[in-house]
């Protein structure tokens, strides 16, 4: 004879991916985010992040060539609905300058950040907001102190 037993988890599901708007922070003026949860423990969560801004559409010569920002990191965080939040990452910066003949070029640049700050999130919500102290080692040389705000959604 078999007997078959179903159960249910009393752990809710937590969410996996978040998508968030960055005012100030590692992409400049702004950024749009994603992050994804990786392994966690309890209330300790780690996150991957990739982003995606601009400073600037067009170069000075008034034709369309945008500046790209693309920030990559990992963040970690401690706590259940409200999270203290430290991490670092680099800073892909993708910028247009004048040479010393006047003519357009490109420069690819490095730049390292790291954040401290706090994000708040309810379990039984999928919205979060969050603020963070951000500074950026522009050209990994001049420290830059910087900050954003967070507002974003969890699925």
């Amino acid at each position: 004879m078999t007997t078959d037993v179903f159960s249910q988890s009393t752990t809710p599901s937590i969410p996996k991916n978040t998508v968030y708007l960055e005012a100030g922070g590692t992409g400049g003026y702004g950024s749009l985010n994603y992050e994804r949860l990786l392994p966690f423990k309890n209330n300790f969560h780690i996150t991957a992040r990739i982003g995606f801004s601009t400073i600037k559409i067009k170069d000075f010569n008034q034709k369309l060539n945008p500046d790209v920002l693309i920030p990559i990191g990992i963040n970690a965080f401690y706590g259940l609905n409200h999270k203290i939040q430290i991490g670092f990452g680099q800073v892909f910066a993708n910028t247009v300058r004048a040479n010393l003949q006047g003519e357009t070029v490109r420069q690819t640049n490095l730049h390292t950040y790291f954040t401290i700050g706090y994000r708040y999130q309810k379990e039984s919500s999928r919205f979060l907001f969050g603020i963070n102290y951000t500074p950026i080692l522009e050209f990994q040389e001049t420290f830059r102190h910087w900050g954003g705000l967070t507002i974003g959604y969890s699925f």
